[in-house]
Parts: C-alpha cells; sequence; structure tokens
C-alpha cells in the first residue's frame, strides 16, 4: 500500500494537482453520477490518492473561512471523504510539502474554475491548442489561455480571458471580427494576428493584413499593418506602438517566446503558463525591468533561471509546484 512517506516531492505534487482536479470538478458538476464513480474508483485506488485529497479538501475548507465564501460550499458534493493524515517523523517533510502544494494549487483555483466556466476553449499547464472556429478561422492558444466564442447576431466576437491567441481569420466584409482582451479591442475583417493579455498589458501584434486597435469604440492609434506592434498599458492606459518582425508574431507557437523590449513581469507570466503550481516574484521591482532575449518554453524552469540571472535574481525551488524568484 502507498502512503506518503517515502514518496518524492514531484510524486506528491502530482497527486495533489490530480486531487485538485477532482475536488473543482465535484464542486462544479455536484450531482453527476458517472463523476462520482469514477472519483470513488480513483480514491479507492491508493492510500496516496485518500491522502492527498484530504489534505486538498482541509485546505478548501479553510478558504472556506475567508470573506466571500462559507463552509457549507465545501459539503455540497456527497460522499465526502475525510481521513486523518498520518505523520511519521520521516514523512513530516513531505507533508508539509504536500501541503504547500495544495496551497499553491488552490491559490490559483479561483480564477482557474473563473475561466472553465467562462470559457469555450482553454489550454492547460504547456499545453497548445488549434481551435476551429465555425466560419473557418483558426485560432492558436498558448499554455493556460481561454477564449469564450460569440457568432450570435452577424458578428464574429471573441473574449480573450486569459493567456494569449494567434489568430487566422477568414475573410468576410459583412462580418467583422473582433477580439476582445479587458477593455482592449481588436477590429478586423480577415488578418493574422496575434493578442497577449497579462496582468498588466495587453499587446496586439500583426503578421498579415491590418486590425484596428479600440479602446470604448475609440481607435488607439492609426491600424496597425504587417510588422505593427501595439503594447497598451492597462494601469495608466498608455499606449506604445512599435515595429518588429513578422515571423516573430506569437513565437510561442513553436515552443519559443522571442522578447523585445517586455517587462520582467510580463515574461514571468508567459512562462509561468508552462510550469505548474505557483510562479512568485518576491521583489516586484524586478516586474518593472525591460527585457530582451529569447527563452526556450520547453525548458521554462531554465528559462526562468536566465531570466532571473540576467536582472541578478534567483530562482528558489520550494517544490515543483512553488518557484520564488528573489534578489541575490
Amino acid at each position: 500500500m502507498e502512503t506518503f512517506v517515502g514518496a518524492s516531492t514531484r510524486e506528491l505534487g502530482d497527486e495533489i494537482e490530480r486531487a485538485m482536479e477532482w475536488l473543482l470538478r465535484r464542486e462544479t458538476e455536484p450531482g453527476n453520477a458517472t463523476l462520482e464513480r469514477d472519483f470513488q474508483t480513483w480514491l479507492e485506488q491508493s492510500e496516496t490518492h485518500r491522502q492527498a485529497y484530504a489534505s486538498v479538501q482541509s485546505t478548501w475548507g479553510d478558504l472556506g473561512r475567508l470573506p466571500g465564501r462559507t463552509p457549507a460550499a465545501v459539503e455540497t458534493a456527497s460522499n465526502v471523504v475525510h481521513l486523518p493524515v498520518r505523520t511519521p517523523r520521516r514523512g513530516r517533510w513531505f507533508t508539509m510539502a504536500a501541503a504547500v502544494a495544495a496551497a499553491c494549487i488552490l491559490f490559483v483555483a479561483f480564477p482557474m474554475l473563473q475561466r472553465h466556466l467562462m470559457a469555450d476553449y482553454t489550454t492547460g499547464v504547456a499545453e497548445l491548442r488549434e481551435v476551429v472556429l465555425p466560419d473557418g478561422s483558426v485560432v492558436d492558444l498558448d499554455a493556460g489561455s481561454a477564449i469564450a466564442v460569440d457568432y450570435r447576431d452577424g458578428d464574429r466576437r471573441i473574449a480573450l480571458l486569459s493567456g494569449q491567441a494567434f489568430f487566422r481569420v477568414t475573410r468576410d466584409t459583412q462580418r467583422p471580427f473582433s477580439v476582445l482582451a479587458g477593455d482592449v479591442s481588436v477590429v478586423v475583417t480577415g488578418t493574422s494576428f496575434g493578442v497577449s493579455k497579462t496582468a498588466t498589458t495587453v499587446d496586439v501584434a500583426v503578421q498579415s493584413g491590418s486590425v484596428e486597435v479600440q479602446r470604448s469604440g475609440k481607435p488607439l492609434s492609426e491600424a496597425l499593418t504587417v510588422g505593427d506592434r501595439l503594447v497598451v498599458d492597462r494601469l495608466d492606459h498608455s499606449v506604445r506602438r512599435e515595429r518588429t518582425a513578422p515571423d516573430s508574431v506569437a513565437s510561442w507557437r513553436s515552443r519559443r517566446l522571442v522578447v523585445v523590449d517586455d517587462s520582467f513581469g510580463n515574461i514571468v507570466e508567459t512562462l509561468g503558463r508552462h510550469l505548474p503550481g505557483v510562479l512568485l516574484v518576491a521583489d516586484r521591482s524586478l516586474n518593472r525591468q525591460t527585457i530582451a532575449g529569447v527563452f526556450d518554453l520547453t525548458q521554462p524552469v531554465d528559462a526562468l533561471r536566465t531570466l532571473a540571472e540576467s536582472q541578478k535574481a534567483v530562482v528558489t525551488e520550494v517544490t515543483p509546484y512553488l518557484l520564488i524568484v528573489s534578489r541575490r
């Protein structure tokens, strides 16, 4: 029989993450008999599964005591299993690691849940996805990204809820195609362009054709054409227009991140979508640094360390599911 004792940190993290997925699905699909049957099968496979779920459920219950959430919400699922987690001395470190991993996953659970409820298409950690829309337009989604699609009333509207996407739009002069990212909208009839949404910016870059970038229905600049890039600051509403190589637009599609004068914080956020768990920057002043470079998204931890070293910072791996960037 498996237990937490002697398990590797990565194995613990994998089971904690899977347990979190089960909890979120049970919270959002109460009364789903098939889901409950599959969950019980998974739960009965090993003691590790049962302890991982108990750890996640306990942390979820702690969150229930925060404002805006009541513990009763945790009890909506039937057949809840409450198991004591044994903590032999040699296993305490692993149990602590499991608790940290659970807390990390729960830290990002609410925005994940929100995207799950609102989105038509999503991607997970390090997952790239191609989506063909009803009119034949194609959307490539980066890792950790989500879109909602609305083709009603003769319009073609896409909301970029998180992450970044590359659009290849089928031309239709009678039905404009628009992408909404926060309060910024991109309007086209037929073209290829990328849109990236972070906590602080919306970035639009054109590979072919032309687009108009608007806020509240008003253009933010002249139309963007091939090789044009517009960066909109979501905090102070400033706008920066510059030139970029067309073949570098949405470079993440080939698992490369080509950066030209982007902020440390934005790059960390992008790399974080290719890493499980939580990535934290301890010193916020790092986020304001401007960076240029090329990073390998197939090796996101190495890319993160390279980025940190460029600013004389270090990456501390608390667990594989919690990385902290701080100054030396």
